[in-house]
């Protein structure tokens, strides 16, 4: 196989032989932000929204974006003419840039990766359990390359038998660390919550989307909510919409619910009609 290429600031390199200098703020005091988006048959999904989650996150975090829009998109093409690897991730990632001081940003540095990526149906199909894990992100609404709680929290959802966590506070439900979160009331509502999380590409097309099938209430959720919930499921750029089977002791059943599998079926009709080839579940 080769070796995939990159690009660091505007310049193509190998993988295997980019590098950053150790004064970088990303390594030194883990500053930096990122977004992630894939492509299907050689198609950036959803890549306008990516790159206005990506500009808001750097603006909140005070990086300058060293390259236009235009430029980001054309780097982005480039690297897939050269990658040739029709689906994908690719991630783009704003670091805090060499400091004199190890403190203070300087100039950003900007890094364009492309690595393989296949939709994983059987975990579409199957569903995951979750535990609850009381933490909430520092920068909400922002997609920061700071994931030392997840890391550490998924060793706790590992120990418990289950797949990953859904952060808690106060008896509110935020997100996952790599997903966000629903549920399905008794009554047919999607509820998702609303304030201080992260805006997931996947969660704003769904809510579009639900708004023509079902009510839908994006607020504050509770833990009252989550137990008397019917269905529940999380959704990211990988993960599609994918079950929630269990929360701690709660149990939703086996697979994807009636309203989680219509809401499936629509956001494949959605890629399928916007850039080809995205295979159904079943």
């Amino acid at each position: 196989m080769n070796t995939p290429q990159v690009i660091i600031n505007g310049v193509m390199h190998r993988e295997n032989t980019a590098s950053l200098r150790i004064d970088d703020l990303s390594i030194v005091r883990g500053y930096g932000i990122f977004d992630f988006l894939k492509t299907v048959d050689n198609h950036p999904v959803f890549l306008e929204d990516n790159l206005d989650r990506f500009f808001h996150s750097a603006d909140q975090m005070d990086l300058t974006v060293p390259f236009s829009r235009q430029e980001i998109r054309e780097q982005i093409h480039m690297l897939m003419q050269a990658n040739t690897i029709p689906n994908s991730g690719i991630k783009i990632l704003l670091t805090g840039g060499y400091s004199p001081d190890g403190y203070t940003i300087i100039a950003p540095n900007l890094i364009i990766t492309q690595s393989h990526l296949e939709r994983n149906v059987a975990s579409e199909k199957r569903g995951v359990r979750l535990v609850t894990f009381p933490y909430h992100r520092a920068f909400g609404t922002v997609k920061s390359i700071d994931y030392v709680m997840g890391i550490k929290a998924l060793k706790k959802a590992k120990e418990a038998g289950a797949d990953d966590v859904v952060y808690t506070q106060d008896d509110l439900i935020s997100e996952c660390p790599r997903a966000n979160i629903f549920f399905v009331d008794k009554n047919g509502t999607l509820l998702t919550p609303n304030d201080d999380v992260l805006a997931g590409i996947t969660r704003k097309h769904i809510l579009t989307i639900a708004k023509n099938i079902c009510p839908v209430e994006a607020r504050d959720i509770t833990l009252t909510d989550m137990q008397n919930a019917k269905e529940a499921f999380i959704t990211s750029t990988t993960k599609n919409i994918t079950p929630v089977t269990a929360i701690d002791n709660i149990n939703y059943g086996p697979g994807a619910g009636p309203l989680t599998r219509k809401l499936q079926e629509s956001l494949e009709e959605l890629i399928f009609k916007n850039y080809g080839i995205f295979p159904p579940i079943d």
